[in-house]
């Protein structure tokens, strides 16, 4: 995340780590831990010289979804030109500046994470003054209020609940048994085969939140999920089972009736999510007492406005301050990688490129505590 992201989220962030930061010259972030082939530089304070991402939405849309080895192909092809870009638009000379390259290392599919990990091996390896270092890419993905804070991260890919007691220092209080919310939300938009107007890459999440404002949320009564599990894990296979059975039942679906689908599907699919959240409110209280004071929520599905205002109000019942990322920031870009080097490279940590590897299940609560 760039600076602007922090002041208009986390106005209370470590004075001390950002101070060993400004001795920091630049820091290059790589993100392709998926379909998004990504790269940023930023200074020591978090300030953005340059971001650049390539999508590989003709890619997908040929092939009805991502193919890991043809993303792996595009990745490979892609990034060299990505990264000088971003070198280029920074307005710096050549690599030789930097201070540190971070790499988005898991989690994530395998064939992708290995173009990125490679390609920053041979850049600190060839020049060794640079730092190496590695990123959860769910780490990144969390705005950083103050100590300790609530984390929501919702995405294509994950759905799960975190206490955050300090950086590199989490618990898992819930997580998803099967399908996440945004895959829930991209299944569904292939099931009602709905497609963008102009044509243009947009994910099935976002179709479903348009279609949803002009639908009644009441007009199929679906199930809540796990209501009788009074834990903080998720599933979204039951609500897309059900969604899947009302469209064979219905046959024919008009648009209108597109509408009222997609509203009522994304009313329970949030609900499921206000329920787990608040109840993690609640554990995390029982755990860290009233210096609890904050609810972030990330991660691409996050850019959902109707979960916002649900979130809002969970946040404001249970007397915290919601924190959400600027829309642009939830989806994969490399500006949060970099931030991610930032801090670790301010507290002193490195990554040991000899044994460096990718790690395509990387749970948030291995990471050592900083």
């Amino acid at each position: 995340m760039c600076s602007l992201l922090l002041r208009q989220v986390v106005r209370c962030c470590s004075s001390r780590l950002l101070v060993k930061m400004r001795c920091v010259s630049y820091v290059l972030g790589i993100e392709t831990s998926c379909d998004d082939t990504a790269a940023a530089v930023l200074t020591g304070d978090g300030r953005v010289l340059s971001s650049i991402v390539s999508s590989q939405w003709e890619l997908n849309a040929a092939w009805k979804g991502i193919v890991p080895a043809l993303a792996a192909r595009a990745h490979t092809d892609n990034l060299p030109h990505v990264i000088n870009a971003a070198i280029e638009q920074s307005g710096l000379k050549s690599v030789h500046q930097l201070a540190a390259v971070a790499v988005t290392s898991g989690p994530g599919l395998a064939p992708c994470l290995d173009v990125g990990l490679q390609t920053a091996r041979r850049i600190c390896l060839e020049n060794p003054d640079i730092a190496f270092l590695q990123i959860n890419h769910l780490e990144l993905e969390i705005s950083r209020p103050e100590f300790p804070f609530v984390v929501l991260l919702v995405s294509g890919g994950h759905c799960c609940l975190v206490l955050a007691r300090g950086l590199g220092d989490y618990e898992l209080l819930g997580k998803t048994v099967d399908d996440s919310i945004g895959e829930a939300y991209d299944k569904v938009a292939r099931m009602l085969e709905i497609t963008s107007s102009n044509g243009q890459g947009i994910h099935g999440g976002k179709l479903i939140e348009d279609m949803a404002r002009r639908g009644n949320d009441c007009a199929f009564p679906f199930t809540e999920p796990m209501m009788h599990r009074k834990d903080c894990d998720f599933s979204y296979s039951g609500i897309k089972t059900a969604m899947l059975r009302e469209v064979t039942k219905l046959g024919g679906i008009d648009d209108k009736t597109k509408e009222d689908l997609c509203a009522s599907f994304q009313r329970r699919a949030v609900d499921h999510l206000v329920t787990r959240t608040r109840r993690a409110c609640l554990w995390s209280k029982e755990r860290v007492g009233d210096s609890l004071s904050t609810l972030v929520v990330c991660g691409g599905v996050a850019s959902n406005e109707y979960l916002r205002r649900r979130l809002q109000m969970v946040a404001e019942t249970e007397g915290l301050v919601a924190v959400f990322p600027p829309a642009k920031y939830c989806t994969d870009n490399a500006v949060m990688v970099a931030y991610a080097g930032l801090e670790r490279y301010a507290a002193g940590m490195r990554s040991n490129i000899e044994t460096a590897r990718y790690q395509p299940r990387w749970p948030l609560e291995t990471l050592r505590p900083m």
